[in-house]
């Protein structure tokens, strides 16, 4: 799973004990099975401008 470098502080990919690939925030501990899923959450608890880019949202 690969992780976009301007996300790559945030967010880590891991895989768990039964081989299934998650993207894991840094910051809390919680996992993600997308990217899309993983950079709304960086982007809405998190505050991480950068991530907005890969949610599918529309800046205002």
């Amino acid at each position: 799973m690969e992780i976009p470098q301007e996300l790559a502080s945030h967010l880590a990919a891991e895989v768990d004990q039964w081989d299934v690939p998650h993207i894991v925030c840094r910051r809390c501990g919680k996992k993600f099975f997308s990217l899309r899923d993983a950079a709304l959450h960086i982007y809405h608890i998190h505050g991480v401008k950068i991530a907005q880019r890969y949610t599918g949202e529309q800046s205002s």
